[in-house]
């Protein structure tokens, strides 16, 4: 007893991720989805033009596996491109675009938003911003993706953390003013394991990246996921209350150390923001055995996940109250 009682003590609290702390209560899944997945398949079809307002949608195994198939599909279609990621944003969409032998620009969000870009054949803009919360509007979004197409290239907006806001997507507005969208079931679902993302397009953009994933790259379970995902219309209006209590408690745990003087951004499954001992505060919290992120940015951003239990979120409170000013 004693030994798992340490060992219980001892486990890390990874509070580094994004995902929410309330999970989709999902049914036991038939045996039957094993045998059919054709017509899950085009269930699947129907249900996510629904949902997503959109004509074409392409189900990948997870949000990074979206991004490497629109980086490699740029890659046979144009060639080495230029690519500006409009900061902050996740690590992934740098590392493998590069890793398709695009040239990557890291730019700031707002000098993006402003129309202050440098010449580019896509810009990668995430909505909300990661992790400043920054929420950018249709109405800025359309005149981007209008000029970037009449030039020839792309925008690509990441909606992975778009849930939690209730805000719309940007999906239903693709056929007249093309687009490249990317959703995620995980963040908002609570299901970290889920593995399941979604690229809404032109139909020809999501022809060619199901060539590029291959038709087999996702399998019936998925699509089965998929279709309770989109089915769960009063539980995620129950999630949306539970995340904004969740926040507002996070909230409340760091007030104790940074005052009412420094901006909180409530990001749904966490909370961020800036502090000049933010990478000081990290690594204290790490050596306690509580994991969080610092983004080296010039401000210096802090994010903290939400505990799921009440044990855990004592643990985080004494930490915070330990961290020193």
């Amino acid at each position: 007893m004693r030994i798992e009682t340490h060992v219980r003590q001892q486990a890390k609290l990874d509070l580094s991720g994004s995902v929410a702390p309330f999970e989709l209560k999902l049914p036991d899944m038939p045996a039957s989805v094993w045998a059919s997945p054709d017509l899950l398949r085009s269930r699947f079809h129907l249900e996510a033009a629904r949902f997503f307002e959109c004509e074409s949608v392409l189900a990948v195994t997870g949000i990074e596996s979206g991004i490497s198939a629109l980086a490699r599909l740029f890659q046979t279609w144009y060639g080495s491109m230029r690519v500006v990621l409009a900061e902050p944003s996740f690590d992934q969409w740098d590392k493998r675009f590069r890793r398709a032998n695009h040239v990557v620009l890291d730019w700031p969000v707002d000098l993006v938003l402003e129309g202050d870009i440098p010449e580019c054949d896509v810009v990668v803009l995430g909505r909300p911003v990661n992790p400043t919360c920054q929420m950018i509007s249709i109405q800025q979004i359309k005149p981007l993706a209008r000029k970037l197409r009449e030039q020839g290239g792309w925008l690509i907006l990441d909606e992975a953390y778009l849930d939690w806001t209730g805000e719309e997507s940007y999906a239903s507005f693709i056929e007249a003013e093309p687009a490249i969208v990317l959703r995620s079931v995980a963040p908002f679902s609570g299901l970290a394991g889920a593995n399941l993302a979604f690229v809404c397009g032109p139909k020809a953009v999501c022809t060619a990246l199901l060539n590029e994933v291959g038709t087999q790259a996702v399998s019936s379970p998925q699509w089965w996921l998929a279709l309770q995902y989109f089915a769960a219309e009063d539980w995620r209006a129950q999630q949306l209350i539970r995340l904004d209590a969740v926040c507002t408690r996070l909230e409340s745990v760091w007030r104790v150390r940074l005052g009412e003087h420094i901006q909180i951004h409530k990001g749904g499954y966490f909370i961020s923001f800036a502090h000049p001992n933010n990478e000081q505060w990290a690594a204290d919290l790490e050596h306690v055995g509580i994991l969080v992120r610092a983004y080296p940015t010039e401000d210096s951003i802090l994010r903290c996940g939400a505990p799921k239990s009440e044990a855990d979120w004592t643990r985080l409170e004494n930490a915070v109250k330990s961290l020193s000013d």
